[in-house]
Formats: C-alpha cells, structure tokens, sequence
C-alpha cells in the first residue's frame, strides 16, 4: 500500500505509540478491556511507554509520517499473544489492520497465536478471521472472547 509503512517500534518510538495508545483508549474505548486511566494522569510517564516499548514487539502504522496504527505481541508460555491492536479512524478500510495483524502472524513464528477481542466488535473479528483466527464461545468477566490461531 502506498504511503503506508509498518515499522518495528523501539523506545525512541514512545510518543508515537503514547498518542495512539491514548487515542485508541479515548476515541474507542468500547474496543478495549484497558481504560484510559491505566496510561494517563500519574501512569503517563515517558519511563513506562520507554519500558512498554522495551517490552516485547510493538509495531506501529505509519501513513508517511503519521502514526495511523499499533499493534503488540507477547509470548504467554508457549504461545504468542497479539494484544493492543487499534488503527486510527481517518485510516481504517485501508489494508493497515491486515497488515499490522500480519506483522504479529509473522513474529509468531509459527506459535499458537491468541488475542481477546471485545464481545459485538464485529469488524476487528472479521479482520482476524482473514488470518485464520477463530473466534471462542466464552465470553470472559471483562467481555471478551478469545481467538485463536493454532501452530
């Protein structure tokens, strides 16, 4: 896609994921278990996006310059995790969701791969559904239900 570049995020990368993070907790805050209080007022250190960064694969969407998309892995035990997956409004019906999940298929290596998606967020299911997640039937106590990939 033209003008749309994926990029591995590193610590330097902090304010760039901090204003998407924020925006995705602000402008869709019905698509996340987290709220805006975990990462604002005293949690909004520029110490904890560093070390948020340093934490495990973070990819960010750039359009030219701007930052339009994130997303995160994490191994939990054997298994790869996709978790803070979000793409600016102005940016959606694009491709970038695609290729931000695809970016975390690839670093998983062939894992097991899961995520939790909001129960009713039917785009973001659709979108995962592409890269051969399944979606569960148990909703959890936060109102989630797992996808998941097998190895």
């Amino acid at each position: 896609m033209a003008g749309v570049t994926i990029r591995l995020a590193d610590p330097d990368d902090w304010a760039a994921w901090r204003e998407l993070r924020q925006r995705s907790l602000a402008e869709d805050p019905q698509a996340f278990s987290s709220s805006t209080v975990m990462w604002t007022g005293a949690n909004d250190t520029e110490q904890r996006w560093r070390a948020r960064l340093a934490d495990g694969p973070c990819f960010i969407a750039y359009d030219g310059a701007k930052p339009v998309g994130m997303v995160a892995g994490r191994i939990v035990e054997a298994a790869a995790e996709l978790i803070s997956m979000w793409v600016a409004p102005e940016a959606r019906r694009r491709g970038i969701g695609q290729m931000l999940i695809e970016r975390v298929v690839a670093w998983a290596d062939g894992r097991p791969l899961s995520l939790r998606v909001m129960d009713g967020n039917t785009p973001a299911v659709t979108a995962y559904e592409r890269q051969g997640l399944v979606l569960q039937d148990d909703v959890d106590p936060e109102g989630c239900r797992r996808m998941l990939r097998p190895a």
